[in-house]
């Protein structure tokens, strides 16, 4: 029988075949068939095993199908640790039980009396209301991060598949344990400061003490450090508290040296030739009325949530399979429909971790219906955190260390690893700076 198995995945891992078709012809339906099929399955494995491939067969009911195959290989393991506790800090918890009774959805989808925590309780969802997938989508929106996620560097990895890579520059020699050939590599700074609806704020009414903070819901910074010939390059988003008005975005251009505007339709487009777009980071990265959003339930996944390592590690044939501990959480299944017509998805079905609401996977489907793009992220807990204790202990949030990004149909991925990251208090002066259009040209102090 390990034999048979042994078969099995060679002929999933070494060219295209039969399975490879299948999957690039997989719909919607097929995934939400998947969910209905396995939504009562009960696990046949215990924590504190480690599954191997030949009983890849007993996790194909918690992992998504598109992302499953991805697994179809000899060295595949799972290591299975008991589901964790990542309850979120008790400022934030007291927000949503002060607030949480007075929230309400407007008649055209935006939020009524909402102030901090969480929006909506798990006690009214339901997936035969239709209003559902919209309280999901603004949970999500508002889960616990504290100020906002701050990386010192952090990379984007083109791999492809077939050939080798040596080490990476910049980056650990052991973020890649497998074969691909690596394209191209990016180095980042990011950083983004929330500015209103802050749970930990109640003296200063939930909003960041810094002129104008309540006009904000976020802002984020995106610079390039490498290679030299994008060093400089930084991208400002800066996302109104209204929900209805547009993303604020511009890009600084150092060999033009010149800022111009970014418009919405380019937050849909491939981020700098990636795998992913500006909308599709941390799973779910655009304004929730841009979408329509359905509620189709719960569903247990396998995911690493908290890694035992310092930052994502990627193995197997592509160098783009997870590398960690894994838990099996309850999560949420949500369903976003872009409302424009002219979106590159059709769809898109996250599956949201009910306890920190962090995106554990997700799948895109093309404008014909079809499968496009598979995410599957990897996270640390802050408590647990083996770097900068200083900026994750005591948050407690979970840590976003990673997501692989792959593109069913050239059979490509963008990997993109943190490094030097955390989840710090605010730095007012340096909120009035970094994150002001005007001081744009001047880069990181």
């Amino acid at each position: 029988m390990q034999l048979f198995f042994l078969f099995v995945g060679l002929l999933v891992w070494t060219g295209p075949t039969w399975a490879q078709d299948e999957r690039r012809a997989m719909t919607r339906d097929t995934l939400l068939q998947w969910v209905a099929q396995h939504k009562q399955a009960q696990p046949d494995f215990q924590p504190g095993t480690t599954l191997t491939f030949d009983e890849l067969e007993k996790v194909r009911p918690f992992i998504p199908p598109g992302y499953f195959e991805e697994f179809q290989f000899p060295e595949v393991t799972f290591e299975i640790t008991p589901t964790g506790d990542y309850t979120p800090r008790k400022d934030y918890l007291e927000a949503t039980e002060k607030y949480a009774s007075q929230t309400r959805l407007a008649q055209d989808g935006s939020l009524e009396g909402f102030v901090a925590g969480q929006p909506f309780p798990a006690d009214q969802l339901d997936p035969s209301d239709p209003t559902s997938g919209l309280k999901v989508g603004w949970n999500f929106n508002f889960r616990w991060q504290h100020y906002g996620i701050k990386v010192g560097n952090f990379a984007t990895i083109m791999i492809k598949p077939g050939g080798t890579h040596g080490a990476l520059p910049g980056l650990p020699e052991d973020i890649t344990q497998g074969s691909g050939t690596v394209e191209r590599v990016l180095l980042q700074r990011y950083q983004r400061v929330y500015h209103s609806h802050l749970a930990m704020l109640r003296e200063q009414n939930y909003t960041l003490p810094v002129p104008g903070a309540e006009q904000f819901e976020w802002k984020d910074v995106n610079e390039f450090t490498d290679p030299y010939e994008m060093r400089g390059l930084r991208i400002l988003i800066q996302r109104s508290s209204d929900p209805h008005q547009a993303d604020q975005a511009w890009t600084y251009v150092p060999s033009l040296r010149k800022v111009r505007r970014v418009s919405a339709e380019e937050k849909a487009d491939s981020f700098q030739g990636s795998d992913t777009t500006l909308d599709d980071f941390f799973g779910f990265s655009g304004r929730v009325l841009d979408y329509a959003w359905t509620f189709h339930g719960w569903k247990d996944i396998l995911h690493v949530m908290n890694t035992q390592y310092a930052y994502a590690r990627y193995y197997g044939p592509n160098s783009r399979v997870p590398l960690g501990r894994w838990e099996l959480r309850k999560t949420l299944v949500v369903e976003l429909v872009p409302n424009r017509t002219n979106h590159p998805y059709s769809s898109k079905i996250l599956f949201l971790d009910t306890q920190t609401y962090r995106a554990v996977a997700g799948i895109a489907f093309d404008q014909e219906g079809k499968l496009w793009k598979v995410w599957g992220m990897q996270y640390g807990w802050s408590e647990d955190a083996l770097n900068h204790p200083e900026m994750n202990k005591g948050m407690q949030v979970s840590r976003y260390l990673g997501v692989a990004a792959i593109d069913v149909k050239t059979g490509q991925a963008s990997l993109f690893p943190s490094f030097d990251m955390g989840y710090p208090d605010a730095d007012l002066e340096e909120v009035q700076t970094m994150y002001d259009v005007n001081r744009l040209t001047e880069g990181r102090r």
